[in-house]
């Protein structure tokens, strides 16, 4: 019988099958690998980096400014600007471009400067000059640039030097050195140089020099500088001036260098060398770099558009668009832009608060960035315009661009739309604010034809509030000037210096005045709450009273006779003041206390109605005014006569307004509303905020006393009162102090502040004329006429504000 055959399994030949495939999978997707690595990674790599996405910002539109009855104050209006890029596949000849430019676009932010700056500006945007000196002139230029190099150590002998001349030798070839001086070597250096001036001493002080400058006068006197450096320091600083200096060429190989080379050289050793330019050539040169400096814009991508000219004329843009082909790179495109509301005579509106745009200022560039804002972004400056910057900032739009590794632009298109920023709607009707521009304009411009009128007279002020709420209804100053001239930088340029920079301070907030007699008030107040006297006690003036050993007197000889709180107002009375003072401080030292105490009671009541402290008003840069430092006995006597601290006139209104309202300290503004911002011109956007009436404090005074000075400032407007004339005659009554500060000069200030009407004040003013008026002059004649006409305007503009609606009679 045969044997039976065993059954095979076909497992392993099946697995073995399995793995092959496996194997011959993975090996080719190992060798794709390898293919795609070492043979097409170079391309791969080219590819990624040629398609990168980056998101370009398209500016938004600013919200607008309104009146409070919507008609627009700050609108944008479109204007042309002048751009420039460097797109994909372009390799452009920046300067070659800029020279045209210049000779296109007739003025820009390069103030024209010296010679040698122009050399340092040529150098920085790495351009040339047409300069071309002859054989003579070459030659001088060699001879003065032959001594500073030999004064040069070689490359290879630097590290011999002790760090005294390896610094000195830095800064002759004008590289940059942190300051290795501390203090004493400081102190010590500074003495050295004093020493070396002797009697060729430069005018300038050596107080708060900086230590560069302190260190070139060691090099011009051939002084030691007193600093050590530590190893890892010398070792950088070593390196780099080896390096400086084998750039240098040697003294006898100057005469083969180029004229901007023999510049380049005679800018690091910081000599002057006159160009042999003509004034049109030279202002040309100047144009040129101011466009070279925006075109380059170091520090901003340049896949990002950089603005050359804002608000270029049609003539410069129709000369562009006919040589665009010389100009590669450079772009003509329209944008928004700020346009002031003009008064119909054509003068400035809102000089003084509305404010301007402008390109971000360097120091603030990190900070503005930091909040999402562009290199090239414009931001509010002054004004409305920089206390609201947030609120006025759209929303910016964004285009993707899609750009190669050298972030040249590949492909673009629109991503996000841009959102316009909110609108603002201030309080002040803009009627009535030009009112009070051309009352306060045509009245100095009288007062300044008059004999009488001292020639100092320059400016004057006027501020009318809402005393019940702290709006501000007018805000106006002489002189003032068109703020669209910041967007026309040919006629700005033109306005500068004798129109612009003489008026550009806001007085309101910014400067800071003796309040004078219209302090006295506040005095009485003061004297009545801390009980040193009471409304009907009479004090006797004869002219005058003896403060301490000095004799202080009364501004009508022989005096006002008997005198109370409120009399003392109405007819300015300073005996009565002199004597609240001496009582003041005699309570102290009776207490064995310093009179100098009693200045802080002063401080105490100053604040409580806004003066010497801030008012919180919506303009940015405000003053707290300016405390006097001096506390000797007279000054308590000056003070309660307004002739000790200062104020600015945006106190002065919160202080009136305080007095007009009971003794509320209330925040002025000037923005009554904020609306989201919209594209439809035509329809209001949607109310986001109302600013609320915003009470600062209760002032600390009983108000039976606020009442007492208030019957004392009515009684200044009526028969006997220093203001008596002046609003004689209205429909309605007004309370009002005068005041005049006495500045030492030939010339007085002239101020008046008040309220009307006296029963329910509606409005308060503050009216202010330095160097108006000469000594033994009245300040009701220089700001009185100014006051009534306002109340007067502002009574026919809106009947039945300040006095009762006539009565209709029924048909």
């Amino acid at each position: 019988m045969g044997e039976k055959k065993e059954h095979q399994s076909h497992i392993p030949t099946r697995l073995n099958i399995l793995f092959v495939v496996v194997f011959l999978f993975f090996a080719i997707i190992i060798l794709r690998l390898a293919f795609v690595q070492l043979v097409e990674g170079e391309q791969y790599k080219h590819d990624l980096e040629k398609y990168s996405t980056r998101e370009l910002p398209i500016p938004a539109p600013r919200g607008r400014i309104l009146d409070a009855n919507g008609e627009v104050l700050v609108a944008n209006k479109p204007v042309y600007t002048v751009t420039f890029v460097e797109d994909q596949n372009q390799s452009i000849n920046q300067e070659q471009v800029a020279d045209k430019l210049a000779g296109i676009l007739k003025e820009n932010d390069e103030k024209p400067g010296t010679d040698k700056e122009l050399v340092k500006k040529a150098l920085e945007y790495k351009a040339t000059l047409p300069v071309s000196f002859n054989a003579q002139d070459t030659a001088k230029l060699i001879s003065r640039l032959v001594p500073y190099l030999n004064s040069l150590p070689k490359a290879e002998n630097v590290d011999r030097l002790n760090d005294s001349d390896l610094i000195k030798t830095a800064l002759k070839i004008n590289q940059t050195v942190r300051s290795p001086l501390d203090g004493d070597g400081r102190e010590k250096l500074k003495s050295q140089v004093k020493a070396a001036w002797k009697t060729n001493a430069p005018a300038t002080d050596l107080q708060d020099v900086m230590d560069g400058e302190l260190m070139k006068y060691a090099i011009q006197y051939n002084l030691a500088i007193p600093a050590r450096l530590d190893d890892k320091d010398r070792e950088n600083l070593a390196k780099e001036v080896k390096a400086g200096l084998r750039l240098l060429p040697e003294p006898a190989n100057l005469k083969e260098r180029s004229d901007m080379d023999l510049l380049k050289y005679a800018a690091m050793f910081d000599l002057d060398v006159p160009l042999n330019l003509t004034e049109e050539q030279r202002l040309f040169q100047w144009r040129k770099m101011g466009i070279l400096k925006e075109m380059r814009s170091y520090g901003i991508a340049s896949y990002i558009p950089r603005r050359v000219k804002v608000n270029i004329s049609h003539e410069e843009m129709y000369q562009i668009e006919e040589r665009r082909s010389e100009l590669p790179g450079i772009n003509v495109i329209l944008e928004p832009l700020r346009e002031i509301h003009k008064d119909p005579d054509g003068t400035g509106f809102g000089t003084h608060f509305l404010g301007y745009i402008k390109p971000i200022r360097p120091e603030m560039l990190t900070e503005y960035v930091a909040q999402g804002y562009s290199r090239t972004d414009m931001v509010g400056e002054t004004g409305l315009e920089r206390f609201y910057e947030r609120t006025l900032r759209g929303k910016d739009g964004a285009s993707e661009v899609h750009v190669n590794k050298d972030s040249q632009t590949v492909e673009k298109r629109q991503k996000r739309d841009p959102e316009p920023g909110n609108d603002l709607v201030l309080a002040l009707d803009w009627k009535f604010q030009s009112k009070v521009e051309s009352i306060l304009m045509n009245h100095i411009e009288d007062l300044k034809k008059r004999p009488s009128t001292p020639k100092e007279l320059r400016d004057a002020h006027v501020l009318v509030m809402n005393p019940t709420n702290g709006e501000i209804l007018a805000m106006a100053s002489y002189p003032d000037y068109d703020l669209n001239l910041y967007y026309d930088q040919e006629e700005f340029n033109k306005q500068w210096k004798t129109l612009i920079l003489p008026n550009e301070l806001n007085h309101f907030i910014g400067s800071s005045y003796p309040p004078a007699s219209t302090y006295k008030p506040l005095s009485v107040m003061m004297a009545l709450q801390e009980g040193l006297t009471t409304p009907g006690e009479t004090v006797m003036d004869r002219g005058g009273l003896k403060v301490g050993n000095v004799f202080m007197r009364n501004w009508k000889a022989g005096g006002h006779g008997p005198v109370n709180a409120r009399r003392a107002l109405q007819v300015s009375n300073n005996t009565y003041m002199y004597t609240m003072a001496v009582r003041l401080a005699d309570r102290a030292m009776n207490n064995n206390i310093s009179y100098t105490t009693q200045f802080s009671v002063l401080d105490y009541y100053n604040a409580q109605f806004g003066l010497g402290v801030k008012t919180g008003v919506d303009l940015p840069y405000e003053s707290a005014g300016w405390p006097n430092p001096n506390n000797y006995y007279g000054n308590l006597a000056h003070a309660l006569i307004g002739q000790y601290d200062l104020f600015t006139p945006m106190q002065m209104g919160q202080y009136v307004s305080a007095i007009a309202n009971g003794g509320y300290r209330i925040r002025p503004h000037l923005v009554k509303e904020i609306r989201k911002g919209t594209t439809d011109l035509k329809k209001p956007g949607q109310t986001l905020t109302i600013m609320e009436t915003e009470v600062l404090n209760r002032v600390q005074i009983d108000p039976q006393w606020i009442k007492v000075v208030q019957e004392g400032m009515h009684m200044v407007t009526q028969p006997g009162g220093t203001a008596s004339g002046t609003f004689r005659g209205l429909p309605f009554e007004v309370a009002a102090k005068t005041g005049t500060a006495q500045l030492g000069k030939k010339a007085e200030n002239a101020l008046m502040v008040g309220y009307a009407p006296y029963q329910n004040p509606q409005l308060a003013f503050v009216v202010l004329v330095p160097n108006s008026i000469k000594d033994g002059g009245h300040s009701s004649d220089a700001s009185g006429p100014i006051a009534r006409k306002i109340l007067e305007a502002y009574n026919e503009m809106y009947p039945g504000k300040l006095t009762p609606a006539p009565v209709v009679p029924s048909p």
